[in-house]
This record gives structure tokens, C-alpha cells and sequence, in this order.
């Protein structure tokens, strides 16, 4: 699956004990923190630009950073059997002008476009998306879930 990520963006990613996940970056991993000693373990493969996750118990939420050279992702590394991974590539999203309604309700639109995702907030007060706060409208990661106010709202390619 292929993550279309806005520099600064939080996203998610699922992990499983039925398999590894991989996380390919566009370049060489440079350093990176997060999680907790014996929730999983990270081998470093592709010439560094690749980290494929290897889950060791059930139930973890950790914080992950992954530093590259002149960028670094900050996500969010979950346990779910339900919506886990097995590979991610990392691309650079990209704003656009051409948009697709995916979903529309009382409270919001969200639109696709190649690489990015469009939300507009039709309620009167700001909302959390992910961990973004929308007053009014906002160009989204393309690719990982995506949270309304705490509720999965889109996930691989489909809004929910």
C-alpha cells in the first residue's frame, strides 16, 4: 500500500503476529526512535531504506519517529489483527486541483485526489482529525487511516 505522507503529518500504522510489516522510505534511514523494549523488533534491510517490523506481544500503541536525511515521518505503531499491514511505501503527497468526492455527510466532505486526500468541515466547530484540529478545510495523508474526532473514517483507499 502506498502512503502519500504531508511533511509534519501523523499516520498510523497496523502491526500483526501473523506477519512482518515492512516500511519502505524513499531514502536511507538515517536513526529512529520509539516503542517500548519487547514490543517488537526492527530489522533494518533494502540499503536502509527499509524497516520491516516484527511484533513480540498483542495490545501495544507506541510513538515511532524515523529520521532521514533531510526529513523525518512521525507515526504511530498499533497492534490489530483487524487492520493490520504487511507493507507500506512512503511517498511525498501531493496537493491538487482535480478532486473526487469519496464521502459526503451532515458534518463533512472528504475528496481524493492521486496523491492527497481533501476534507472539508461542514459542522460549526473545529473537529480532530487524526491529529490534526479542521476548522475549516485541510489537505490529508493519502494512504493511512484516517480519524474523525476518534472514529476510522477511511482506510486503504475506501472511506468507511
Amino acid at each position: 500500500m502506498i502512503y502519500y505522507i504531508i511533511t509534519g503529518h501523523i499516520f498510523t500504522i497496523f502491526l500483526s503476529m501473523s506477519h512482518l510489516t515492512s516500511v519502505n522510505f524513499p531514502n536511507k534511514v538515517q536513526d529512529y526512535v520509539g516503542g517500548q523494549e519487547g514490543d517488537f523488533k526492527i530489522y533494518e534491510l533494502n540499503n536502509g531504506k527499509s524497516l520491516v517490523y516484527e511484533p513480540k506481544q498483542k495490545g501495544f500503541s507506541r510513538n515511532f519517529i524515523t529520521f532521514l536525511k533531510e526529513e523525518k515521518y512521525h507515526f504511530n505503531l498499533k497492534y490489530s489483527e483487524n487492520f493490520s499491514n504487511k507493507d507500506v511505501e512512503i511517498r511525498k503527497a501531493e496537493r491538487c486541483t482535480y478532486f473526487t468526492l469519496l464521502k459526503e455527510t451532515k458534518d463533512y466532505q472528504l475528496f481524493e485526489c492521486p496523491k492527497s486526500l481533501f476534507f472539508v468541515n461542514k459542522s460549526k466547530r473545529p473537529v480532530k482529525v487524526n491529529e490534526l484540529t479542521i476548522k475549516t478545510k485541510s489537505y490529508l495523508s493519502k494512504g493511512p487511516p484516517i480519524y474523525l474526532d476518534g472514529k476510522m473514517i477511511y482506510y486503504q483507499g475506501r472511506a468507511l
